[in-house]
């Protein structure tokens, strides 16, 4: 895709302030939240992002970029961020010829031959299987990740959005609200709005202690995780706040709940968590409320989105599985999907992988 004159004199601005002259090249990858480029020259190649006007205020921007350098540090693969010139996490530039506007900017080390874990759609249809060695990586890794941020909370200055009752599905959602989804019947429409306001009483009641509540990535579709030679990297923290550490375990396997081997690969993606990671019956009690919360969050996603493919699938295909599970939740509390069980760590060994241990 070609890249229009104003929007590449924007990047090269941006690129100034990190130290990249002229002679550096960019190409465009995606444009869906923000937009991003990859930038190479001779020595190196690496990610852009220009972010969406308005979004994230500059001080959560620092506050993402301040999580992957703790998780990169820690031994966490995650997307490498650099600093500007100044040794500022992201760069402000005006924009040319629009006066009063500034855009922010961040960049990122490029992972070279690396692709998605997988496709989350065609996963939900069964079309497509992750690896069972990938996705008892996959648990392992995040659960790394969750025991560092147990191990060192918020940081001074962290400012985050946060996934709890309020951020899920109260008036103010981050995501929004599935009720709001244009598509819906009368019936479903009432439906969805008894199930939020079930679930935002009993997401109030899930503790928020440091054991079960702290930065978490948000966003673990198998599209945020990257292979390469080296086993997984998470990328796009974009979404990252303070949430339930079972909310990203939920996320990761949401799109998998519809498959028909759905129960093995919970089971191998949980087998790799305990691995790192102990799960009580008290931490996996608020599952089944934790992933409702995030199916519908897809749905409310989807609200100010007309139109748009994902968009298009949310309600074509999630939305009666959905509907389903909300049904089922109203009148047992579980979802009727898979649910994890409460099993110690060393009867969790799962299958072998190829993961590298990072500590």
């Amino acid at each position: 895709m070609t890249i229009d004159p104003a929007t590449e004199r924007l990047a090269r601005l941006a690129l100034a302030e990190f130290g990249l002259g002229e002679d550096a090249r960019l190409e465009f990858v995606t444009y869906r939240e923000n937009q991003v480029f990859r930038v190479h020259d001779d020595r190196h190649d690496w990610a852009l992002k220009l972010h969406r006007p308005g979004y994230r205020t500059d001080q959560e921007i620092a506050s993402e970029a301040a999580i992957l350098e703790s998780l990169t540090d820690a031994g966490v693969r995650v997307t490498v961020p650099v600093r500007t010139r100044d040794g500022a996490h992201l760069a402000r530039v005006n924009a040319p010829g629009a006066p009063g506007r500034v855009q922010q900017a961040t960049l990122q080390q490029w992972i070279p031959n690396a692709g998605p874990l997988g496709n989350s759609s065609r996963i939900f249809e069964g079309i497509e299987r992750p690896d069972s060695a990938q996705l008892h990586d996959l648990g392992r890794l995040i659960a790394r990740l969750h025991t560092h941020m147990e191990s060192n909370g918020v940081a001074a200055g962290f400012d985050r959005p946060a996934w709890d009752a309020a951020g899920l599905v109260g008036d103010h959602a981050l995501w929004g609200r599935a009720s709001d989804l244009r598509v819906l019947d009368a019936a479903q429409r009432a439906l969805l709005l008894r199930v939020e306001s079930q679930l935002e009483e009993q997401l109030a009641l899930v503790p928020r202690d440091a054991r079960h509540f702290g930065p978490i990535h948000a966003d673990l579709t198998v599209e945020n995780v990257l292979v390469d030679d080296s086993g997984l990297i998470l990328i796009d923290f974009d979404d990252s706040g303070e949430g339930w550490y079972l909310f990203d375990v939920a996320t990761a396997y949401f799109f998998c709940s519809a498959h028909p081997d759905s129960a093995s690969i919970l089971d191998t993606l949980l087998g790799g968590y305990r691995l790192e990671r102990e799960l009580t019956e008290v931490d996996i009690s608020p599952w089944h409320s934790l992933l409702m919360a995030r199916a519908l969050s897809y749905l409310a996603w989807s609200v100010d989105r007309p139109g748009d493919p994902a968009s298009k699938f949310h309600e074509d295909v999630l939305l009666p599985w959905i509907l389903d599970g909300a049904r089922h939740y109203l009148q047992t509390g579980r979802t009727g999907w898979d649910e994890p069980n409460a099993t110690d760590r060393a009867a969790s060994a799962g299958p072998s992988t190829q993961m590298k241990d990072h500590k």
